[in-house]
């Protein structure tokens, strides 16, 4: 078996571990929070917690690394699915490390997480840089990025004006709302390659560098927005019922990016077998962790 392929798989998995290794760490602060500083200091107190920036570290910066690595050694398909395997760790640091409490719902919806998602990886919708590129020059394009960028902003604070307001499944609200600044963040990073080599070297047009500006501006807000949103979740629901539905949008907005945005067709005609199979896993996955969790605040 190739050497390369082999390292790509490794690192693929390493990433997936290292990021949700993060996620558990910045729960554990959150947990061990008071309430005081919940309510007044919340976002003060997490920035000065070594044990959060640790956390912090591990998901965005080593686990970016890791995965940015992955991509070059076996390309995007597989990737996404490899990495869902670190949804395991999650699983099982939750109940060792955070004393959360996992349900056979709760495990299916994992399982179902985690088969959903390497669905889509399987099915190979790739949008590469040289597409990206070629695809920018197109009529039209602007617009539907345009239309498709607002609507993905409206539906992320409609959703996180529903979680404010919501008395329960306050911290499942907001999982799902807090995917979509990450949906945007990973859809606007391809834009952003495509222009950056030109921009950089100072040969680029008036248009790329300032879609290389909005760009950044949006890759930048979202992270830090989608990070912020996530702790404030943790406040509210489990890390093991949270990250999974945050899933939800972050997995299946790239397919309107795919047909929509870039206007691409199928790779393969089993391809829209996979895509379907694995938006219906991830939905069911949803509904399992978002119905216990609703249970648990029942409980409480």
């Amino acid at each position: 078996m190739d050497l390369n392929y082999i390292l790509g798989v490794v690192t693929a998995l390493f990433c997936g571990a290292c990021m949700q290794t993060g996620i558990l760490l910045q729960k554990k602060v959150v947990n061990d929070m008071s309430p005081e500083e919940k309510e007044q200091q919340f976002l003060r107190t997490l920035l000065k917690n070594p044990r959060w920036l640790t956390g912090l570290v591990l998901e965005y910066g080593l686990g970016t690394v890791a995965f940015m690595t992955a991509q070059t050694l076996i390309g995007p398909a597989l990737v996404p699915g490899l990495m869902a395997a670190g949804l395991i760790v999650l699983a099982i640091g939750s109940v060792k490390i955070i004393g959360e409490t996992l349900h056979f719902s709760e495990c299916a919806g994992i399982i179902l997480m985690i088969a959903g998602i390497a669905l889509l990886g399987l099915s190979e919708l790739e949008i590469g840089v040289e597409t990206v590129r070629d695809c920018l020059a197109e009529a039209g394009i602007s617009t539907r990025i345009a239309i498709l960028t607002i609507c993905l902003f409206a539906l992320w604070g409609f959703t996180h004006l529903i979680s404010l307001r919501s008395t329960r499944r306050k911290g499942i609200i907001m999982a799902f709302s807090n995917g979509f600044p990450f949906a945007l963040s990973n859809f606007w990073i391809s834009p952003l390659l495509a222009v950056f080599t030109v921009v950089i070297t100072g040969s680029g047009t008036w248009t790329q560098t300032g879609l290389f500006v909005l760009a950044s501006i949006i890759l930048i807000g979202c992270n830090v927005l989608g990070i912020r949103q996530t702790n404030e979740a943790f406040r509210f629901a489990q890390a093991s019922n949270i990250i999974p539905v945050q899933q939800l949008s972050v997995q299946i907005t790239p397919i309107l990016f795919y047909f929509y945005v870039y206007a691409l067709t199928p790779p393969k005609s089993i391809s829209v077998f996979f895509i379907a199979a694995g938006v219906v896993l991830i939905i069911a996955a949803a509904f399992l962790l978002g119905r216990r969790q609703s249970k648990i605040e029942k409980i409480h």
